[in-house]
């Protein structure tokens, strides 16, 4: 008896009666088998064909994400340090004299004499901190 393909009742696509899963949708498809018993007395088969087991589509899918994922994120992660590494660059030659140029020190008797006043500075010890905070609400009506 030769087994026709049979449809998947989740997705309609055809599978054969030795699939355990539905290539399409990845349905379990082996509880769907009707089981038959089998004389024991029969020869054994000359050569059996062994086919290659396919993973079901949903993982296939998932694979496939998962690979574009981590590469996505190793991509993001190295091109995040690249531009860190040059903002630190640029941020330290900006700061650092430019080597074979000196600023003349002028000795303490050129210089101006600095005028003190009456009073000592209370704050003289203080330093200034200045903060930014933005705050954004958005309200969405909806009907």
């Amino acid at each position: 008896m030769i087994d026709a393909p049979r449809t998947c009742p989740d997705c309609a696509a055809s599978f054969e009666p030795a699939d355990n899963y539905c290539r399409q949708c990845g349905m379990y498809l082996a509880a769907l088998r009707d089981t038959a018993i089998i004389a024991s007395a029969a020869a054994p088969p000359a050569r059996v064909e062994r086919q290659r087991a396919q993973l079901p589509a949903p993982v296939k899918k998932a694979a496939t994400a998962v690979a574009i994922g981590t590469a996505l994120q190793i991509g993001v992660g190295l091109t995040g340090k690249y531009l860190a590494r040059q903002a630190t660059r640029q941020a330290v030659s900006a700061v650092r004299p430019k080597p074979g140029r000196r600023e003349k020190v002028k000795p303490v008797a050129e210089t101006a004499p600095m005028v003190q006043s009456a009073t000592p500075d209370p704050y003289g010890d203080a330093a200034a901190v200045s903060e930014t905070v933005m705050i954004r609400r958005v309200w969405i009506r909806r009907g």
